[in-house]
């Protein structure tokens, strides 16, 4: 029980970190950026 508990911690501070990241971060791609979630825009630093 207890190894379930933190690997799902685990499991949401890095889907926490990539969504910011991700948030933070423009599209290597020109021409296709899918659009972002409004959660993951309050995500953003600027």
């Amino acid at each position: 029980m207890k190894k379930t508990k933190m690997t799902k911690n685990l499991v949401k501070k890095v889907a926490m970190y990539v969504a910011k990241a991700d948030a933070n971060a423009a599209c290597p791609c020109i021409t296709y950026q899918p659009k972002m979630p409004d959660s993951v825009k309050k995500l953003r630093k600027f």
